[in-house]
């Protein structure tokens, strides 16, 4: 009930808390100092009043991160915190204590530690021995140790409230709560010494060691115990005797910091007190390393009071305080809320938002004039930082919204020329009134206007997404891709040291001639990139690229690229700015990038094969990790040094020196656990592992409060791993199906920038690890077992080869026999197989041959003219195919017989082929005609050769058995291919036609 009652008021104070929220921070301030002056008593220390908002004053701001159950909180109540000895963070809340390592949550509760009353946790204390106390409303005190947990003292124990707990040098562990003080004995036995020592029914709320004694606050007062069988006595001024104590702790110097109702009372080793925050309910206070002293009230506000006093800065944070205020070994201040925990840091870096007076949190472009005034683009219009206010410029051309400022200027006389995204260019006075607009009408384009460039003699450069315009007096010219621009968007505009201009685009990079010669340099022609955002010139001329590919060098007319292959953590850049101190910043979308110039030379010099790369983002005080581009210039370096970086969620300040200032210690590493086949084992210094291993899990976590995610990793398990294995961000290393043998398990840690040479700056870890292979895999077994099996294979090689020489003699006789009798069975074949092989051939060649003429027959022949056909329409060669046949052949057989008939056929077939040799083909078709193929002739040619073929067969005489002469003449038909015939069909059909006419008109003619 107590607790609901509680948790109800949080509430409230939290809907209050929201409330003050709303108002603007001068409102918030104003209330403060109204309320402050209203008290009956007077604070010591005055909440300052609103300062001027300098660059340095935006540094100095601390970085305040804070997590709740969305990132893995039990709880949002956070009611206590500590360190343990391996620097994880330890957060007690309403559901459950976590252990944090800066990026995860583990949680313990009832649900997931069984046998564990783990929930409603009020206090958590680390011990030396490496061990945490955790005290509950309900259920005592629980211990966690090697990761394992106990239940302490007895079964009275076991069911106390413990609000606030203490272990002392004799090892008892001292409870506070709202019935009095107890003590758990180290045998576990509950005493109650509150009633013992005059305490009875009062409400302990804090305790603190004290030499030999303990000091013992309660809602009655500071008391003091000697020990633990005397008496309390108030202890402390008349004000601390009578006040309700919130908090105890110690200071630097080993005096004491006692938070109350009635404000903090901070008495020195030596007895002075000072009464500060006078009349406030101060919740919890300490001292941290740098000697700054923060305080926690009631009401919702973290205060912080630098060394020699002075006003009491108030930072942001929301929720009712618990009494818990914690400095972690990094020097970070944790304090938990009815919000959840916060983490308090000294940044590397600033920013400024609406809630400083920006007109919009996405800035786009950021210059400072000669007078020192800081302009800022942002979505909304334009702001201009001067004297320590910020304040609104007009640049709209209509009543309402402006139009975002995407490029700025100088004018000699200290104006500034805005570009925009809708209302072309803007010229601006010193003072931030328009004396000039260049919209439409002065053939400016209506689109985003991302670069301006004034030149000495008056002109004006103006880039935008139409291209490139030059503009003076009433002359202007207009530049586009036709003329020779890479790209149609322009999004920067440079001037070097010779007066060339250099033109950043969309699609690569232009240069302007002092005589005005345009000339492109477009992506993939040398160019390494596609859009171009910056440039920046040394004095060698030596030309810095910020490009979407990389960094790239352009030097002796020649580019070179560095990217993520050398180790830049992002390709796409949009800024570059020399700090002067020997480093190039450069901006991408995931924070700043700081490159050192010496590891650039040394890495073109071949000394080094990784860029260190230093980036400082959202964690470092960056208002934001996503840095504004493609408009210019996307930040700028003060007249003091300081880098003004747009960003979607402010303008971020860096102090370049900061970085390199900074102490950077290798991150403490820790094994967090270790599963073997998805078992979790306990932790020790070593492992022995028995059985077969198909998966090793182990979880590691490098400590660092301050940049958690800038941890990065590498390991190897030596014995089998050649190499380190780069984990990037990763916190665990897996291997699978290990075969036994002896390792060592070894894992470092570094922050970035990251540089594995620099071995002061990685923190390790690492332990042996040992799988002991089952009895079957051990080399006695395996000696026995591989003498066993030689024994046998030698026993039954023995066997065998006896066996098989048995077998091989009775083989050999047989084969003897055998192979008498195969090889007179193989001559008879070979002999068998000669035969048929010629009768084989001689058959084949009277399938296609005519028996009597000796000429290729009719079967062959249309093959023949088939492929004849095809490779002539191939080649585009002339063909032409002949029929011939012999006239009155039938007169012939009748009047001489068939032997003269026959003789004819043989003279003619003898004739066909002396007379056409290897230039033509001629087959006997059928009976007394032969068809003739001549390839390579035309019909010309044909004709010739066919007519001298004719009349050498009626000079052929023969006689008979009488003496009687025989002469015959031939008459012949012939085609040639053409577009017409083009098949042998149809060539044969027109041969044939031609034949026929021959006959007709009287035989002995050839016709074609």
């Amino acid at each position: 009930m107590e607790q609901g009652q509680r948790l109800h008021q949080n509430r409230a104070r939290i809907r209050a808390c929201a409330t003050r929220r709303c108002l603007t921070l001068g409102s918030r301030l104003f209330l403060l100092l109204l309320c402050t002056l209203c008290t009956p008593a007077i604070a010591t220390l005055p909440v300052q009043s609103v300062p001027l908002l300098t660059e340095r004053e935006v540094l100095n701001r601390p970085v305040i991160a804070r997590w709740t159950m969305e990132e893995g909180l039990p709880h949002n109540l956070v009611h206590g915190l500590v360190q343990d000895r391996d620097g994880m963070i330890w957060v007690a809340t309403w559901e459950g204590v976590a252990r944090f390592d800066g990026r995860t949550f583990t949680s313990f509760d009832r649900q997931n530690t069984p046998g564990m009353e783990l929930s409603s946790v009020f206090s958590v204390v680390a011990e030396s021995d490496g061990s945490v106390l955790v005290g509950t409303a309900y259920n005592g005190v629980f211990r966690y140790v090697a990761g394992r947990w106990q239940h302490l003292g007895d079964a009275r124990a076991q069911r106390l409230r413990a609000e606030f707990i203490l272990r002392d040098a004799d090892g008892a562990v001292w409870v506070g709560n709202e019935d009095g003080l107890f003590r758990i004995e180290r045998d576990g036995r509950l005493i109650d010494v509150g009633t013992r020592a005059g305490l009875r029914n009062i409400k302990v709320v804090c305790l603190l060691q004290d030499g030999d004694g303990l000091l013992v606050g309660t809602s009655q007062g500071l008391f003091r115990l000697a020990s633990a069988t005397a008496s309390a006595y108030r202890w402390g001024s008349t004000a601390m005797q009578t006040a309700s104590i919130r908090n105890l702790a110690r200071d630097r110097n080993g005096g004491l910091l006692i938070a109350t109702e009635v404000g903090l009372f901070w008495r020195s080793a030596g007895g002075d007190v000072q009464w500060l925050q006078r009349g406030e309910r101060v919740v919890a206070a300490l001292q941290d390393q740098e000697n700054q002293l923060w305080m926690t009230l009631s009401n919702g506000q973290l205060l912080r009071v630098l060394p020699g006093g002075g006003n009491a800065q108030v930072l942001s944070i929301s929720g009712v305080f618990g009494a818990t205020l914690i400095e972690d070994r990094e020097g970070l201040i944790w304090a938990g809320s009815s919000d959840g925990l916060y983490r308090v840091a000294k940044g590397d870096a600033g920013g400024l938002t609406r809630r400083d007076g920006l007109g919009s949190d996405y800035v786009r472009v950021v210059r400072q004039s000669a007078d020192g005034a800081i302009w800022i683009g942002h979505a909304a219009g334009l702001d201009l930082w001067q004297h320590g206010r910020i304040r609104a410029l007009r640049i709209g051309d209509r009543p309402g919204r402006d139009p975002a400022a995407l490029a700025l200027a100088p004018t000699k006389d200290g104006g500034m020329w805005v570009g925009t995204d809708s209302q072309g260019v803007v010229l601006l006075s010193a003072d931030g009134s328009i004396r000039q607009r260049l919209g439409v009408e002065a053939g400016v384009p209506k689109t985003m206007v991302r670069a301006v460039l004034p030149d000495a003699d008056g002109g004006l450069w103006i880039g935008s997404n139409d291209g490139l315009l030059y503009r003076k007096g009433a002359y202007m010219r207009a530049y586009g891709t036709a003329d020779g621009l890479p790209g149609s968007h322009v999004q920067t505009l440079y001037r070097d040291h010779v007066g060339v201009l250099w033109i950043g685009t969309n699609q690569g990079i232009a240069t302007m001639s002092a005589d005005g010669v345009l000339k492109g340099i477009p992506s993939g022609s040398g160019f390494q990139a596609q859009n171009a955002f910056d440039f920046l010139e040394d004095p060698d001329g030596t030309l810095w690229i910020a490009s979407d590919h990389g960094l790239l060098r352009r030097s002796g007319g020649l580019f070179h690229l560095y990217d993520h292959r050398v180790g830049l953590p992002r390709d796409k850049l949009f800024r570059l700015i020399d700090d002067k101190r020997g480093n190039i910043w450069a901006t991408s979308n995931l924070g700043v990038l700081r490159i050192p110039r010496a590891d650039l030379g040394q890495l073109d010099a071949g000394q080094r094969t990784k860029l260190v790369v230093d980036v400082l983002d959202r964690s470092d005080g960056m208002p934001g990790s996503q840095v504004n581009g493609s408009s210019a210039p996307a930040g700028w370096r003060s007249r003091d040094g300081t880098l003004l970086i747009p960003t979607s969620a402010g303008l971020g300040l860096i102090d370049p020196t900061l970085p390199g200032l900074r102490s950077v210690r290798p991150p403490p590493l820790m094994i967090e656990s270790l599963q073997v086949n998805g078992k979790p084992l306990a932790l020790h210094r070593n492992y022995i592992l028995h059985g077969s291993v198909a998966r090793l899990a182990i979880r590691y976590a490098g400590l660092s409060f301050r940049s958690p995610d800038k941890v990065r990793y590498r390991y190897r398990l030596y014995g089998f791993d050649r190499q380190w294995i780069d984990a990037g961000s990763n916190e665990e290393a897996v291997y699978t199906n290990l075969p036994p043998g002896d390792y060592r398990m070894e894992v470092q840690a570094i922050i970035s920038p990251l540089d594995w040479s620099r071995s002061e700056r990685i923190g390790s870890v690492s332990f042996p690890l040992q799988l002991v292979p089952p009895f079957w895999q051990r080399w006695p077994f395996v000696l026995f077992a591989s003498m066993s099996v030689t024994g046998l294979l030698l026993w039954w090689y023995h066997g065998r080869t006896y066996r098989h020489r048995r077998r091989q003699r009775r083989l050999n006789a047989i084969i003897a026999d055998r192979t008498h009798e195969l090889r007179a069975n193989n001559m008879a074949l070979t002999a068998a197989n000669r035969e048929r092989d010629e009768l084989v051939r001689k058959l084949a060649y009277q399938a296609g041959h005519d028996a009597l003429t000796g000429l290729p027959n009719r079967h062959t022949a249309e093959p023949y003219l088939t492929a004849a056909l095809e490779q002539a329409m191939a080649a585009s060669t002339t063909l032409c195919v002949a029929l011939l046949d012999i006239d009155y052949f039938k007169k012939i057989n009748d009047a001489y017989g068939h032997e003269i008939g026959d003789e004819v056929l043989r003279r003619v077939g003898d004739l066909l082929r002396v007379a056409l040799g290897d230039n033509a083909f001629a087959a006997r078709h059928g009976g007394e005609e032969f068809l003739l193929v001549l390839p390579g002739l035309d019909r010309e040619q044909a004709l010739a050769c066919l007519d001298t073929l004719r009349g050498r067969f009626a000079a052929l005489t023969l006689q008979d058995e009488d003496g009687c002469v025989v002469q015959f003449t031939a008459s012949i038909g012939f085609a040639c291919l053409s577009p017409t015939l083009r098949t042998r069909r149809d060539l044969l059909l027109q041969a044939d036609k031609h034949l026929y006419q021959a006959k007709h008109e009287g035989r002995d003619r050839v016709i074609g």
